[in-house]
């Protein structure tokens, strides 16, 4: 009786030991979740990608600006009385006076503000009294700001790199084998890889929007450089200057009893002379050819898609990096799996 006793207890405990290990073993097997490698996989990320900005490329038009001097003379003018007249008044009708001849100053005085044309402007006489004032250091100070016109933004050469498709492993089960620990192990890499595929998709996105957005502000630049270079928009500045000529004239016409013998006579010089000057650089302005406005919108479309290309590339990297590792942690795993003898 002893002897069965003892048989049965001996049958049992080793039942128990012989269940309880492979338990431990089918537990290993089934959960590789449990392993610092699966750990890994689950906190894969795809790494931040800088995406570079693309410059606002466009024309930002020249100016023809009247100097601070001269809006001090014309306030001047206006200030002029019996008893008053201002020092800047007198200091200029004093440095006409030296820079100029009578005969140069009386030519001047010739000239209306509606006549002031082109065929005035390309006089011989005309040009030698521009050329004149322009090299007085005194009297330049009269003569038009001139601001050339000139593209913003301009690519530094471009850096487009191709694009590279990512290479991806589809599951690593070996053919004819249906071990619970590989295909554990694969099933975590697939959602570690459904991650990775919709974080590099949010980034193409956010590029191809950006790339819109970029083609949008390039037509609003083109209709914008369009009027600006129109031949309205530069008779509208000279109109300006004329406004500006007319008023300085309809003040010195009355401060002129106010005014000293010659000073009539060569603060009109002097009002013509900055007309002459400011429309002449008008057509400057107008003369002068950067590019024309397709020209200008074609250099930005390129810039925009060099930028597409560049940023799309740098999210491709990323999400390969990330991928080859994934592989690499899956692939390490289930080599695990085979350590433990698929669970046998």
């Amino acid at each position: 009786m002893k002897t069965r006793t003892l048989r049965l207890l001996t049958l049992l405990t080793f039942l128990t030991f012989f269940l309880y290990d492979c338990k431990d073993k089918e537990a290993d097997s089934l959960e590789p979740a449990n392993t610092e490698l699966s750990s890994q996989l689950d906190k894969l990320e795809l790494a931040p990608t800088k995406l570079e900005e693309t410059p606002d490329i466009k024309l930002v038009p020249g100016k023809v600006d009247p100097t601070a001097k001269t809006l001090e003379l014309n306030k001047s003018l206006g200030t002029v009385t019996s008893g008053n007249i201002p020092a800047s008044v007198s200091k200029a009708a004093e440095e006409v006076s030296a820079a100029l001849s009578d005969a140069e100053i009386k030519a001047l005085n010739e000239v209306s503000p509606s006549q002031a044309s082109k065929t005035v402007l390309n006089s011989q006489q005309v040009r030698s009294i521009l050329n004149r004032v322009s090299a007085d250091p005194k009297l330049q100070s009269y003569l038009s700001l001139f601001t050339a016109a000139r593209l913003q933004g301009l690519p530094d050469g471009g850096r487009t790199r191709g694009v590279t498709g990512g290479t991806s492993s589809g599951p690593a089960i070996e053919a004819g084998n249906s071990d619970d620990c590989i295909a554990r192990a694969n099933e975590k890499f697939e959602k570690t890889k459904d991650r990775l595929d919709e974080a590099k998709s949010r980034g193409l996105e956010k590029i191809n929007g950006a790339y819109i957005k970029d083609l949008e502000r390039i037509q609003r630049n083109l209709e914008q450089c369009t009027g600006e270079n129109s031949a309205g928009h530069f008779e509208a500045l000279r109109q300006v200057g004329i406004k500006i000529a007319n008023d300085a004239l309809a003040a010195l016409d009355k401060a002129k009893p106010f005014l000293r013998p010659g000073q009539y006579e060569y603060l009109k010089a002097l009002i013509n002379i900055q007309l002459l000057d400011y429309l002449n650089k008008v057509n400057q302005l107008e003369a002068a050819k950067i590019g024309t406005c397709t020209e200008i919108a074609a250099i930005a479309k390129a810039r925009a898609e060099e930028v597409k290309s560049s940023n799309t590339a740098n999210v491709e990297a990323a999400y390969n990096e990330a991928l080859a590792k994934a592989i690499e942690l899956r692939d390490k795993m289930i080599e695990n799996c085979h350590n433990q003898g698929s669970g046998i």
